[in-house]
């Protein structure tokens, strides 16, 4: 059979033709379709970005900074202060798209580090130049150098200018190998260092306020950057003749403080010197208040810090410890009062400062106890005790009791009640029963009010909350400010307080025993200074406060503080009263029943001082080696008590010395303040408190020299340090010297020997300007005749040279002046007074 013969399809090329046709179609309208709406893309949907753009890669966009405000002291020394300094960046891509080479690049690296001078290496600068992302892409903006000093700057970028490709073809010169540039920057410096420091603060890395004042204040200080705008060809560089446009920074203002920074130094001197002499393991703290506006005149905790180098312990005792690996018990004695018990148990549990990581049980890295300490006693030495840390105020609180019974009517100042020694409460349970003593166990007999706070007398204080009732006792204390912030104008001022209110104490009468004499109770050393205030002022509770005004670069005042009353606590007529109490306990001159006055430890003569002690026991510790609790101690002063300026507040946590009172520690670091401050600031003298004529010198040998300064600031003595803090072992004038009330007595701590000093010229200079001339050759002065004349003569001649202390007696050219002798010839000895005797009576003291 035959196949069939198949004949072509017209239709199929015309078909094929078709579908090709078609595709053709399709194809162009898919292409066409992209290209149009990346058309509209370009020019109409995405128009401004894509300018916006095109303008940002020819335009150099560049910060500057503002300078931050500097902070003065009330007489304008400059305390912080910020430098201009710069930042080196770095473009690795467009040093990469200029066509560097390694070679070049590294040998750019080892200028670089030569003109930065500054321990940098070649290796880590050509490390920075070379830099890439994970996609292996070179970075854009690397930071060669932080704070260069501008001379630095400059020479880095000008060689960066200067260092080139070879030309291209055509081209006058080659493109840079090394791309920098300079941000504007600013780094904050503290010029005296640890001085105010935890008030202060210091700033962050990125120049931000981290702590005191730099933290709290940090909005004003700061300012507001401003910007440079220019244009840059395709190398980014700017062009030569382009005009950038420049937004100028707005500085940040100037905050003034009330700080008084020779007060600050005074109290600054004192506070150091009793954290060494008393062993205080815990901190020190202490506050210099203007009573009336609530302006703070010196502020200080010990240990600093140096705000220029914040991370540093600045404690050598505590950086010795963190340094060992194997801990005694002398250095976990002073962790726990340090840093506290609870926080540091986990660390000192094997005696032992592990420099190694763990891991918990959730796979999470823990840092060694190694970093962990070191971060608490960074935390530690930049807190302000004063406001960020709660303490137990002792007998100081006996003032807010007494105050309370007087202003609320239901005591009066005869108020009297029996002290046995003891006093036992809830005798019917079991559970409840204590019973209460004095210090010692001392039974003071029958007392008035007065006669409480001078001895101090836990029991009359119970007997009088009794009296009171919680609800009374509560409202008072509220009133006094115990129960919220002062408000200061610093940062970290804890919220937290821990006093029983008035449920606590009625459902719970030993709550209110206890807080009747302070014990028990927790409060900010800033808490207590700011109600004592109020009981010296008349009884108004002001707002304490540093800064006095802010101010911008021109001077101008922004703002100003004024004094805030928050309320009326108590009647003026009660402030008086219990101002005149508190004098009773501190002038040894004052009448007084058996003559005890039981801070006279903080008598400076010529001085009206009101005070109270107080010791309380550190219940949160354990028992110390002798079965005690360990104590916080504190004082508080003010004067002059008929007319209060200020006061000064201190508080020794944790001191550890023979004598277990704050009577006997914490009110000659006062007294010792008062004796420098009260001149210095002008408070005058009450004449009939002020010793005229001649004094006896008191023999100071084998005293320490808090001690000696106590028995001098009694006499109406002056007294200066020669050499460290220590024990007196030579003197001048010596014990048993007559000499003029008001003379210096110098004392040694390291020489047994005389300093010596060039007696000044004052023949013809008027009694007063010889009187400073020789004062500042430190030397002594006695008048023979009225001190308002003219020097005839002068018992040393001119140019001689003498010891310091030596009493130059000037005959002056009154016909009224008595006969001269030189006191210096007319000198006794006595025998050494015992140190103890100025505390005789401390023993008894219910603190």
């Amino acid at each position: 059979m035959s196949n069939p013969v198949h004949q072509p399809d017209p239709h199929f090329r015309a078909r094929v033709l078709r579908r090709t046709l078609i595709a053709i179609a399709v194809f162009l309208i898919f292409f066409f379709g992209i290209l149009i709406y990346q058309l509209y893309a370009l020019q109409l949907r995405d128009a401004e970005l894509y300018r916006t753009e095109a303008v940002t890669q020819q335009m150099q966009d560049t910060e500057l900074p503002a300078t931050r405000g500097s902070i003065y002291s009330a007489n304008g020394k400059l305390l912080a202060k910020s430098n201009t300094v710069w930042n080196i960046i770095a473009n690795p891509k467009q040093s990469q798209n200029n066509g560097a080479t390694t070679a070049q690049l590294q040998q750019a690296a080892e200028q670089i580090a030569a003109l930065l001078n500054d321990g940098t290496t070649a290796d880590s600068i050509f490390s920075i130049l070379t830099a890439t992302n994970a996609n292996g892409e070179p970075y854009e903006y690397r930071v060669v150098a932080k704070g260069v000093e501008k001379p630095v700057a400059d020479a880095i970028i000008e060689y960066s200018m200067n260092y080139r490709t070879d030309p291209p073809a055509g081209e006058e010169q080659g493109y840079r190998i090394v791309v920098l540039t300079t941000e504007q920057t600013s780094t904050r410096s503290y010029p005296y260092g640890a001085f105010l420091s935890s008030v202060l603060g210091f700033c962050n890395a990125d120049g931000s306020g981290a702590y005191g004042l730099e933290k709290s204040y940090d909005d004003v200080l700061s300012g507001t950057p401003g910007r440079s705008i220019a244009e840059t060809n395709v190398n980014g560089e700017v062009l030569a003749n382009a005009e950038a446009d420049v937004y100028p920074a707005i500085d940040g203002s100037n905050i003034n403080l009330t700080i008084d920074e020779n007060v600050q130094a005074i109290v600054e001197e004192y506070l150091t010197e009793a954290m060494d002499t008393f062993s205080v393991h815990g901190r020190g703290s202490a506050i210099v208040m203007n009573v009336k506006t609530g302006a703070i005149l010196a502020m200080a905790t010990l240990e600093q810090f140096d705000p220029n180098d914040p991370y540093t312990i600045y404690d050598e005792k505590m950086q010795a410890i963190l340094d060992k690996e194997e801990l005694n018990e002398d250095d976990v004695d002073w962790l726990q009062s340090r840093l506290g018990e609870d926080e540091v148990a986990d660390i000192i549990a094997d005696g032992k400062i592990s420099r190694e990581t763990t891991t918990d049980e959730d796979g999470n890295t823990v840092s060694s106890e190694y970093t962990q300490l070191q971060g608490m006693m960074r935390e530690a030495q930049w807190k302000n005790k004063n406001i960020t840390e709660l303490y137990m105020p002792g007998s100081v609180f006996k003032l807010i009791t007494a105050s309370a019974g007087l202003d609320s009517g239901i005591m009066t100042a005869e108020q009297t009640f029996y002290c046995s020694g003891e006093f036992t409460v809830n005798e019917d349970s079991e559970q409840w029963l204590h019973t209460y003593h004095c210090a010692n166990d001392t039974a003071h007999g029958l007392l008035d009010m007065a006669g409480a706070l001078n001895h101090s007398c836990n029991i009359w204080f119970i007997q009088a909350a009794q009296t009171l009732q919680p609800t009374v006792f509560y409202d008072y204390i509220q009133a006094f400010g115990f129960t919220q912030t002062t408000g200061i104008d610093l940062p970290n001022e804890t919220r937290w307080t821990s006093v029983y209110d008035a449920e606590e104490m009625a459902q719970v009468d030993t709550n209110l025993y206890t807080a009747a004499f302070g014990q028990n109770e927790a409060i900010t050393p800033m808490q207590m200074a700011t109600a004592v205030a109020a009981i010296a002022n008349g009884g108004y509770l002001v707002t304490p406060y540093v800064v006095d005004s802010i101010t911008d670069s021109d001077g101008n005042v922004i703002q100003k503080t004024e004094t805030n009353i928050r309320r009326q606590v108590i009647s003026e007529e009660v402030s008086e009263q219990i101002l005149s109490m508190m004098e009773t306990s501190v002038d040894p001159n004052s009448e007084s029943p058996g003559d005890y006055h039981s801070n006279k430890n903080a008598y400076v003569a010529g001085y009206r001082i009101g005070g109270k002690s107080g010791t309380a026991e550190r219940t949160d510790r354990d028992y110390r080696f002798d079965g005690d609790y360990y104590k916080t101690m504190s004082f508080a002063a003010v004067l002059p008590v008929d007319a209060p300026e200020i006061e000064v507040f201190v508080v020794l946590d944790d001191p550890r010395w023979v004598r277990d009172y704050a009577s006997d520690v914490v009110a000659p670091v006062v007294g010792n303040i008062i004796s420098e401050v009260a001149p210095y600031l002008g408070i005058e003298q009450d004449p009939s408190y002020n010793p005229t004529g001649t004094v006896t010198v008191q023999t100071c040998l084998d005293y320490t020299w808090t001690s000696a300064q106590v028995a001098l600031n009694q006499l109406g003595l002056k007294h200066k340090l020669i050499g460290e803090s220590g024990t007196i072992i030579y003197q001048y004038p010596v014990g048993g010297s007559k000499v003029p009330a008001g003379s210096t007595v110098y004392l040694y701590t390291q020489s047994d020997r005389d300093a010596m000093t060039t007696v000044p010229d004052v023949v013809g200079k008027s009694g007063s300007f010889a009187e400073q001339m020789l004062r500042a050759a430190n030397l002594n002065v006695q008048f023979d005749g009225d001190s308002g004349g003219k020097v005839v003569a002068q018992s040393v001649e001119a140019n001689a040279s003498t010891g310091y202390g030596t009493i130059i007696t000037l005959t002056m050219d009154s016909s009224d002046s008595a006969e001269s002798t030189d006191s210096s010839a007319a000198s006794t000895t006595e025998e050494p007074a015992s140190e103890s005797s100025e505390s005789q009576d401390a023993a008894s003291e219910g603190e």
